[in-house]
C-alpha cells in the first residue's frame, strides 16, 4: 500500500488533470499536507476516522475563524473521499459535516469613502500610481478578481467599445464593462508606463505583476484606511452597486446580467448580492412610522 506522501501526490495529480487552477491546487496541497504532516511516510491506512476527527478538533483549538475552519474541513473531506475510493477505505466521509461559514454583509463604500480610497492611491501622476488606480478602479467598477487583473492582456482592452475580455476562473473568458474613470486611468497609465508588454499591469522591472504584489499593495492601503478594504471587497461593492443602480434607473434588478459579468456558474452564488441590494434599497427608502407619529 502507498504511503501518505505518494497518495497525496496522486490526489493532486488527479486534480490537476481535472483542470483545476494552480491556486486551487496550491490550496489542496497546503491544507492536506498540514493535515497529514504526522504520517506522510506511513501507509495510507494510518488515516482513520479518529485521526481526522482529532485534527478537526485541533482546528477549533487554534482560534481560527469559522470561515477558515470550514475551508480546511471542506478541502480535507474531498481528499478523504478520494482516499476511500482509491484505496478501498472506510473513512465514513458521509458523516463529515462541513461547518457553515458566517454570512457577513460586505461593507458598501460611501461616496466619501470612495474619494478617500482614490485620494490615498492617486498621490502623484507616476506610472505606478496610475497603475494602482487602474487596478482598484477595475475591481470596483468592472468586478475583476485579483488574479483576473494580473492576467489581463493588453490586446483584450477595447477602449472604443469600453469592454474588457477577462480570463477568469476555470479558464473561462468573459466580457465585462469598462467605465470612463477606469478607461482614463488605463490611458494615462499606458502613456506613462516605460514598458509595453503582453499583460496590462507590470511590476517596477517590467515583469508581469503577481497576485502577491497586488495583495501586498492592497494590504498596505487597508492599513491606512479607517474601514474594511481588500480586493474581494471591491468586487462585492461592484456587484451590490450594479443591482442598486439598476433598480434606481429601471425599477428592476437583473440577477442574470450580474451573473454573466461576475463569471459565476450558479445563480445561487449571485443571489447573495440581490439580498444585500434589497436590504440597502429598502433601508434607505424606509419611511419611519415613529418619526411620522412623533413629528420628527
Amino acid at each position: 500500500m502507498d504511503n501518505m506522501e505518494t497518495a497525496l501526490n496522486k490526489f493532486l495529480l488527479s486534480k490537476k488533470l481535472a483542470g483545476l487552477t494552480e491556486q486551487s491546487l496550491t490550496h489542496y496541497s497546503e491544507i492536506n499536507r498540514s493535515f497529514a504532516s504526522d504520517c506522510l511516510s506511513e501507509p495510507v491506512s494510518a488515516i482513520t476516522v479518529e485521526y481526522y476527527q482529532t485534527y478537526f478538533l485541533s482546528l477549533y483549538d487554534r482560534h481560527l475563524s469559522k470561515a477558515t475552519v470550514s475551508t480546511y474541513i471542506r478541502h480535507i473531506k474531498i481528499f478523504l473521499k478520494w482516499l476511500e475510493v482509491e484505496y478501498n477505505l472506510d473513512l465514513q466521509t458521509k458523516k463529515i459535516k462541513v461547518p457553515k461559514s458566517p454570512k457577513k454583509n460586505p461593507h458598501i463604500y460611501t461616496n466619501t469613502e470612495l474619494q478617500q480610497i482614490f485620494a490615498l492611491i492617486h498621490k502623484d501622476d507616476s506610472w505606478l500610481s496610475l497603475r494602482n488606480c487602474a487596478i482598484v478602479s477595475l475591481m470596483l467598477d468592472s468586478g475583476l478578481r485579483q488574479n483576473e487583473a494580473c492576467l489581463l492582456k493588453t490586446c483584450d482592452v477595447d477602449m472604443s467599445r469600453q469592454v474588457l475580455k477577462v480570463f477568469g476562473k476555470g479558464e473561462k473568458e468573459r466580457f465585462v464593462p469598462l467605465g470612463n474613470m477606469s478607461r482614463q486611468f488605463l490611458q494615462e497609465y499606458f502613456a506613462k508606463c516605460p514598458y509595453h508588454k503582453k499583460y496590462v499591469f507590470c511590476s517596477k522591472d517590467g515583469s508581469q505583476i503577481t497576485r502577491n504584489a497586488v495583495k501586498l499593495f492592497m494590504n498596505k492601503l487597508a492599513a491606512q484606511l479607517p474601514f474594511e478594504f481588500g480586493s474581494h471587497r471591491l468586487r462585492h461593492n461592484f456587484a451590490t452597486n450594479f443591482l442598486i443602480d439598476q433598480y434606481n434607473e429601471k425599477g428592476s434588478m437583473d440577477i442574470y446580467a450580474l451573473l454573466t459579468i461576475l463569471g459565476h456558474e450558479d445563480v445561487k452564488t449571485t443571489e447573495r448580492y440581490l439580498h444585500i441590494a434589497n436590504q440597502v434599497i429598502y433601508s434607505t427608502s424606509h419611511i419611519s412610522h415613529l418619526d411620522k407619529v412623533m413629528g420628527f
